[in-house]
């Protein structure tokens, strides 16, 4: 058996900075419908050679189709991970005229949006957050995101090119401390979305062990720590991808301020990560081919 690649963060980046590059130009200059004819051969070779991202693949779809998956559920999982890393290649350059993207979000959302003031919105590796930078401007809160700069940082440096104002909207999460706190914040004072991935943790962090899809993995403790001190509306938000450049943009209210008394402090950041983790496995159902965690989630049976 394929031993699980464990941590993502040790994940080193497959692609060349040429291989990066042509794919680039492919995209923004011969067009989406050429983009998806390279990634096919692509698809297959990443599959050929990454036996720990097929076992990943294999271990998740398993959890989550009505049936044992195939040769060809991985290839389609791979293939959709491709798809949406193209089509952030045209959302940061301004050209998702062709992305058509739907919106779903409850009155208590547009109320947290109208409100004017700022909000923190966790999303995770499943679907195409970036897509919510389309829908962000129709909520009226322009979208901040906190990534880790130094991981994949090729891929980071090509897509700040793209567009260096949207560059200009992420949040260094390497920083780290009470300058990390401070810069988002400074954010949500100043109206905007901060989202945070609430689906990974670094080695060493703090997390909480969940039911998930049939197993027990271990999620982040610190995102829902700092929306404790914080203070602010927290949205989640999954943005879907449904094929055909089509996406479903999902936003719902968690709660208008996270509350975990002192008191049953571990009990309660429990019952927040295992809310998060009821909604991460309900849209992993609806759209199962969007899980972008190639790496071993789940802990061992019998762990």
């Amino acid at each position: 058996m394929t031993a699980l690649p464990t941590r993502w963060e040790q994940q080193q980046e497959r692609a060349t900075r040429f291989w990066s590059r042509l794919l680039f130009w492919i995209a923004l200059r011969l067009g989406r419908g050429v983009a998806r004819l390279v990634l096919l051969p692509t698809v297959l070779y990443f599959w050929l050679t990454s036996p720990g991202v097929r076992a990943s693949s294999r271990d998740y779809l398993r959890r989550v189709l009505p049936r044992a998956p195939g040769v060809g559920d991985e290839l389609r999982h791979l293939y959709t991970f491709a798809m949406v890393s193209v089509d952030r290649i045209f959302i940061l350059a301004g050209r998702a005229a062709r992305l058509r993207v739907s919106e779903q979000r409850p009155p208590e959302v547009a109320r947290v949006a109208d409100s004017g003031r700022g909000c923190l919105l966790f999303t995770s590796h499943l679907g195409g957050y970036e897509s919510m930078r389309l829908t962000g401007t129709h909520l009226h809160l322009p979208l901040k995101i906190l990534m880790d700069r130094a991981h994949g940082a090729r891929l980071h440096s090509m897509f700040d090119a793209l567009n260096l104002s949207m560059a200009q909207l992420a949040i260094d999460s390497d920083q780290g401390g009470p300058a990390l706190v401070l810069e988002i914040k400074q954010a949500l004072d100043a109206g905007h979305m901060v989202c945070i991935n609430a689906d990974r943790f670094r080695g060493g962090e703090k997390t909480v062990e969940v039911d998930f899809l049939g197993g027990r993995a271990r999620l982040p403790a610190s995102p829902w720590l700092l929306a404790q001190a914080l203070r602010a509306p927290l949205l989640i938000g999954f943005g879907l991808y449904r094929g055909g450049g089509r996406y479903d943009n999902h936003f719902e209210l968690f709660a208008p301020r996270v509350e975990i008394p002192r008191d049953r402090r571990d009990a309660a950041l429990r019952d927040c990560v295992q809310r998060y983790a009821d909604r991460l496995a309900h849209h992993a159902r609806s759209a199962p081919y969007n899980w972008f965690n190639f790496y071993g989630y789940w802990e061992p049976a019998g762990g």
